[in-house]
């Protein structure tokens, strides 16, 4: 029986590439979906850019989810800080009871 943690690689294909990737053993359907939602881009974009490269249509792509993963973490650092100031502010309260 496998870990949910427990390391496996998987070949997904992107664009039309096949990789290796190692995931957790619980993200298995996770990087199916991602690689599910790459390909439904690469191929509308494929017909929506048609003077674009593959090549070019990935860097396009890989941007976009950058973009999406730099909006991620930012919303986190931000929600991360205000839950630290809401703590500090809590430890300083008197008790109420």
């Amino acid at each position: 029986m496998m870990n949910d943690q427990e390391l496996i690689t998987m070949e997904i294909n992107i664009g039309g590439e096949p990789i290796q990737v190692t995931v957790p053993f619980r993200n298995q359907e996770l990087t199916r979906n991602v690689e599910e939602e790459i390909n439904n881009m690469f191929s509308r974009w494929r017909h929506s850019f048609p003077e674009r490269s593959e090549k070019g249509l990935l860097a396009m792509i890989a941007y976009r989810y950058a973009s999406y993963y730099a909006e991620l973490k930012q919303t986190h650092m931000e929600a991360l800080h205000k839950a630290e100031e809401c703590l500090s502010l809590a430890a300083k309260a008197p008790d109420a009871g």
